[in-house]
């Protein structure tokens, strides 16, 4: 696979070993080798995913994500540890050379080379070897268990199940002191925590809650950690048995909790759940954004955790995971350590590690290509070689199935900042390279046209790196996240003369191409466009600062798609946001628009709304005419006695259109008038800047101006041919034209 790249926040580790987690892999290798019935009985949460998306896509669309979902490959592994080779701009606290370990599912893999958040990672002390720091992920498991119970100096604390987990857990408590027993049926795992010098019990024992009651002087368990990982109850129910009055279970494995009342109830008891690895699990704010918590209030993360359990190890006689007897694999024999995993009559390892040779470098840095010679672009001849940054589930489900169907199209080479996706995707869908980083692939020239499709917060400076190579560029929106990006972007589209297609697809709808052609030439129009767009989660991505949100991301279509129909151009712009004032937190906004021909358009993007909701409704009134698009199945225009309904078959958004008209305009063939409007990029350019203008009215109030304030995007207006006639993918300023062309 390539090497990950060193974005932003994160940490690029050579790794010497990783842990191969005996309870979590063996389950995750068992589901994935399970039917689709027996993946859905194993993720009845994900069945209701599924069942919601059936209703808002239908049948076909939710089939193909699924089976596409199925057959991704997934990363294996979550604790390791190595020496760091490179950081990423926004890390000033770990240097290349540093020994760390690492955290976290798709992050800390099984791979010569990883790349993980800064906060998912800790420095390894001196004197501590890097093979037994691989197990500090697992040692946070264990010790946020024991955070959790809350106990105090001198408890007695049950631990239930004496896997890995419950074996370091027991490892913890004997190194602060308390007075801790394990249970488990295995008698092989009773005898590795005694050879350890732990007090370990057979579940299957007399009386054990009797036996642990008189050793602790007539009481129960102060608290008691469930470890174990099991369909049955039986471990939580034997921990109501241990407990003592009002005491606490920690629930740290994967078990089905059915608590019985008779003890439960009768001594009173609380039941908690440890999650993970601590507080910062779970939350990309925290993980991915590098966001901190307050250190009054949340005084224990998972990062913190981490480095706890490294202090205890460098710590004489504190911690020793040796004696977890951990058996070790070089890592061309990993399919040899699964095998492992598996019950054998020889018994089952509590510990697997694989080892790495420590040779891994990272790949030389590319040379640039020489800055194309301003208008230099030519036409290719032949067969066009298109190359991608980014290959997500939009570039796969939407635009590659597209491009393929065009004939004369060669997909040359696809980067992504996680080699795993740019790799499996560009198999699947024939790339002729799998680039190391899209630099290492911008370097390489091989491509006439570059598709960015990667996260918001790298549109802006891969396209306008594309440009300034050379090749011609799609990028998908949003164009980018600042002025300052969009003042960068289309210096770089005047300066290179070559053609450029923005993301915003329902320019080419076909019921939107219909619309247009059906309104009275040069009459102001009134717009209301509602969407419906659903909630998406308060740690979605979209709402990392860095990411912009939703406004930025998302809302930029409308207002993309409004423009595309008014004739004049913007004046200003107000926003507000109805669950918060923060244009990256808003879910639901309210737009209005007014442009100098008089006309206005109203945005309601309801980011709130339940599954199953119509999705868009864009209605317009001119002088003697009204029209409605719904959901973009059906096109009604009011104009005489009766409406005319236009059907469209497959709810087409445009697509099919774009990829159609992004090929075209790469090759240089003459377009028709609408596809030429469609593809201009000086009014999408437009519709970035309004969406960063909105952006600031949400949180000043008020209307806020729409003209340019920057000169490159002051001069991409120039290329409008006139104030009414649509601008081209390609600039070609008119010296008739001035810098407040038409929109």
């Amino acid at each position: 696979m390539p090497v990950p790249a060193a974005a932003f926040g994160t940490v690029v580790i050579r790794n010497d070993y990783s842990l191969i987690s005996a309870g979590t892999e063996r389950a995750t290798v068992s589901t994935g080798a399970q039917s689709l019935v027996g993946k859905a009985r194993q993720r009845p949460e994900q069945v209701k995913q599924v069942l919601d998306t059936l209703k808002q896509n239908g049948l076909v669309d939710t089939y193909r994500m699924v089976q596409d979902r199925l057959d991704r490959p997934m990363q294996l592994g979550y604790s390791c540890a190595g020496t760091v080779l490179e950081t990423g701009e926004g890390v000033d606290d770990i240097r290349p050379g540093t020994r760390v370990a690492a955290a976290g599912a798709r992050y800390a893999s099984h791979a010569e080379i990883v790349a993980v958040p800064r906060n998912l990672v800790v420095p390894v002390p001196e004197g501590v070897d890097t093979q037994w720091a691989a197990f500090a992920t697992v040692g946070a498991i264990a010790l946020q268990g024991i955070h959790q119970a809350e106990a105090v100096p001198g408890s007695r604390i049950a631990v239930v199940g004496l896997g890995l987990v419950g074996q370091i857990t027991l490892h913890l408590l004997r190194a602060y002191g308390y007075d801790a027993v394990g249970i488990d049926p295995d008698p092989a795992m009773l005898a590795l925590a005694e050879s350890a010098g732990l007090a370990a019990y057979p579940r299957a024992a007399d009386d054990l809650p009797g036996v642990l009651s008189r050793r602790w002087g007539g009481t129960g368990a102060d608290a008691v950690l469930v470890t174990a990982a099991t369909s049955s109850s039986d471990p939580v129910e034997f921990a109501g048995l241990l407990a003592r009055d009002r005491a606490t279970v920690v629930i740290v494995g994967d078990v089905h909790v059915a608590p019985p009342r008779s003890s439960y109830y009768g001594k009173e008891l609380t039941i908690r759940y440890a999650r993970s690895y601590g507080p910062g699990r779970y939350d990309p704010r925290f993980e991915e954004g590098g966001q901190p918590y307050p250190e009054g209030y949340v005084p224990w993360t998972e990062r913190r955790n981490l480095s706890e359990v490294l202090r205890l190890l460098a710590t004489d006689g504190a911690l020793d995971f040796a004696a977890l007897k951990p058996r070790v694999f070089p890592i061309e024999e990993a399919a040899d350590a699964y095998e492992a995993l598996k019950p054998s009559d020889s018994g089952r390892s509590v510990a697997l590690l694989l080892r790495y040779p420590g040779t891994a470098q990272l790949p030389p840095a590319p040379t640039p290509r020489p800055a194309a010679r301003s208008g230099a672009w030519s036409a290719p001849h032949g067969p066009l070689r298109i190359a991608a940054i980014g290959a997500g589930n939009f570039a796969t489900k939407m635009l590659f199935p597209q491009l393929k169907r065009e004939s004369g199209v060669n997909f040359s080479w696809v980067a992504s900042g996680r080699g795993l996706s740019a790799a499996h995707q560009g198999r699947r869908w024939g790339f002729r390279t799998i680039a190391e980083s899209p630099e290492t692939g911008l370097a390489s020239g091989d491509a006439d046209c570059v598709m960015v499709l990667s996260r918001h917060d790298s549109h802006g400076r891969y396209a306008a790196q594309v440009l300034r190579g050379g090749a011609a560029l799609y990028c998908e929106k949003p164009l980018g996240l600042t002025e300052a990006e969009l003042e960068e972007l289309a210096d770089a589209w005047l300066e290179s003369g070559a053609p450029a297609v923005a993301g915003f697809n329902r320019r080419f709808a076909p019921a939107m191409r219909d619309l247009r052609a059906a309104l009275p030439e040069g009459a102001p129009l009134q717009i209301t466009y509602r969407v419906f767009a659903g909630r998406l989660p308060s740690g979605h991505w979209y709402f990392e600062p860095r990411q912009g949100g939703r406004l930025l991301g998302e809302v930029c279509h409308f207002i993309d798609a409004v423009g595309f129909l008014v004739p004049g151009r913007p004046v200003d712009v107000r926003a507000a946001g109805v669950d918060v004032r923060d244009p990256v937190a808003v879910q639901s906004v309210t737009l209005q628009l007014t442009y100098d021909d008089g006309s206005t358009a109203s945005i309601v993007y309801g980011g709130l709304t339940p599954p199953g909701a119509p999705k868009e409704l864009l209605e317009v009134a001119t002088d003697g005419l009204a029209a409605r698009i719904d959901d973009f199945r059906t096109l009604t225009v009011w104009n005489g006695d009766r409406p005319v309904t236009t059907k469209y078959r497959g709810a087409s958004k445009g697509h099919i259109g774009e990829m159609r008209a992004l090929v075209r305009v790469v090759r240089g063939q003459i377009l028709d008038e609408e596809t030429t409007r469609a593809a201009d990029f000086a009014s999408a350019l437009w519709s970035s800047l309004l969406a960063c203008r909105a952006a600031r009215a949400v949180t000043a109030g008020g209307a806020v101006e729409a003209t340019p304030a920057t000169p490159a995007l002051a001069r991409a207006l120039d290329c409008s041919a006139s104030g009414s006639a649509a601008a081209t993918a390609v600039p070609r300023p008119s010296s008739g034209s001035s810098s407040a062309a038409a929109f």
